[in-house]
């Protein structure tokens, strides 16, 4: 059996890079992004470090200097009180979903989903 396993990236954001996920192995991610009210202007790129490293700490919270190195795999202009996906095939390592563009006149949400192959067998009992 398969599940989707939902990941944030971004919350009722305006700017910023958003919260980084790590893909130990190969997956495939459907990012939602979803315009907030009445988005004007605005857009989200999302990138992947394609290496089998998590990202390090910044060096404010401790972490070495060494800068990391993302990969753009697509730029998506977040629409206004809609929803817009773009799939990502065998993605693995670090991923995000930074605003690369500001948005104005609302937020944006990114959710990523992706497929885990559940193991095990089900508690449910038969009706």
């Amino acid at each position: 059996m398969i599940a989707g396993v939902t990941m944030a990236f971004q919350n009722a954001a305006t700017n910023g890079d958003g919260l980084t996920q790590f893909l130990p192995e190969p997956r495939t991610v459907r990012f939602r992004v979803t315009g907030n009210g009445s988005v004007t202007a605005g857009a989200v790129t999302i990138e992947c470090c394609p290496s089998m490293t998590a990202i390090s700490l910044p060096p404010s919270a401790g972490g070495s200097s060494s800068g990391t190195t993302w990969t753009s795999l697509t730029t998506i202009i977040v629409p206004a009180n809609a929803t817009t996906e773009y799939r990502a095939d065998s993605v693995v390592g670090s991923v995000r979903a930074r605003i690369s563009a500001p948005i104005t006149g609302g937020t944006v949400t990114v959710i990523g989903v992706r497929q885990e192959d559940q193991r095990g067998f089900s508690f449910r009992r038969p009706l």
